[in-house]
């Protein structure tokens, strides 16, 4: 992209952010300046992705979600029932957060599902092959 073409887009997210910050929703800010509703977005989530505090939110969110695996792991051999679904939520709502992955019409994904199939397969190997 030329520098005067970087430049101009750069004015217009600070243009567009200074609207949000007013109070202007996102559909009114794109209006404003002239682009479309995901533009807006596109350049509120670039403006988020730049702030100290969001690299900091995401370093409390990481540590968040080792200690839940943490506290779940010894839980899959008591009760896997109950911690499979919470250690894959917990993946998937990591994996959404670092942008890995869109979830799929069944509401996963394949590394997910793969996840899933490793467990269930470790656990009939444990077990001789029952459930």
């Amino acid at each position: 992209m030329r520098a005067s073409a970087r430049a101009q887009r750069e004015e217009r997210d600070a243009r567009i952010i200074n609207a949000l910050a007013a109070g202007a929703t996102v559909r009114q800010a794109a209006d404003m300046h002239g682009v479309s509703k995901s533009t807006a977005h596109r350049a509120l989530d670039n403006a988020k992705g730049v702030l100290p505090e969001a690299q900091h939110a995401r370093d409390l969110m990481l540590a968040r979600f080792q200690m839940y695996r943490t506290r779940l792991f010894p839980v899959l051999r008591t009760d896997p029932v109950k911690a499979v679904p919470r250690l894959l939520e917990v993946d998937n709502t990591e994996a959404r957060m670092r942008g890995f992955f869109e979830p799929g019409q069944q509401g996963g994904t394949a590394e997910v599902s793969g996840l899933l199939d490793q467990l269930i397969h470790g656990m009939e190997a444990e077990h001789g092959g029952q459930r």
